[in-house]
């Protein structure tokens, strides 16, 4: 009897993982406004930044037209004494700073952790093909780290950028007159 069930046996363990795989699925893909490789490591708070940020211009947001921004999604090293998620337009008379505030959200309750931190949008932000800037403001003693930053291999100039205490918008590449890199900060696209 134990030898008849076997052939059975093997053909519904077969049959299961035929039909468990996931060979031939269609795996979900978001799109993401981003220039930040893997986490690598974080600058110290020691030049007081406030403000970091993504420049996403017009033509990086133009294939995402009729989209929404849904999530930004950003990386801590130390736990702030305040965090904010700000999203703005482009300048349009000035690339090297912001535009008008698009949305804007004070964290500083839920940040609990460090790592990933992700924020849903309370209200999405239509993509209309105009430039967008992706921002986090954070208050951290001098000598903490701060939002972390990839090793610069795919460095975008408008992927560094920062406020300064004073309200000057440069970036970390100007400050350091050498270091490549690209905060970890992302914008999380609707699907289609």
């Amino acid at each position: 009897m134990k030898t008849s069930s076997l052939p059975f046996l093997l053909l519904l363990v077969i049959g299961l993982f035929s039909w468990s795989s996931c060979g031939d699925d269609d795996d979900l893909v978001l799109d993401t406004l981003n220039y930040d490789g893997p986490n690598f490591t974080a600058p110290t708070n020691g030049e007081g930044f406030t403000t970091f940020a993504a420049r996403f211009p017009a033509g990086e947001t133009q294939e995402f037209v009729g989209r929404k921004l849904e999530k930004i999604s950003f990386y801590l090293e130390a736990i702030p004494f305040s965090t904010v998620v700000l999203v703005y337009a482009d300048n349009s008379t000035d690339t090297r700073v912001p535009g008008e505030e698009l949305y804007s959200i004070d964290l500083t309750q839920r940040v609990r952790n460090t790592g990933w931190i992700e924020h849903i949008l309370t209200t999405p932000i239509d993509i209309t093909g105009d430039g967008l800037w992706l921002a986090v403001e954070v208050d951290l003693d001098a000598g903490d780290q701060a939002i972390g930053c990839d090793q610069g291999n795919n460095y975008n100039p408008n992927g560094d950028r920062l406020q300064v205490p004073s309200g000057q918008w440069t970036s970390f590449n100007e400050i350091t007159g050498n270091e490549r890199i690209n905060w970890n900060i992302r914008g999380i696209i609707s699907e289609e």
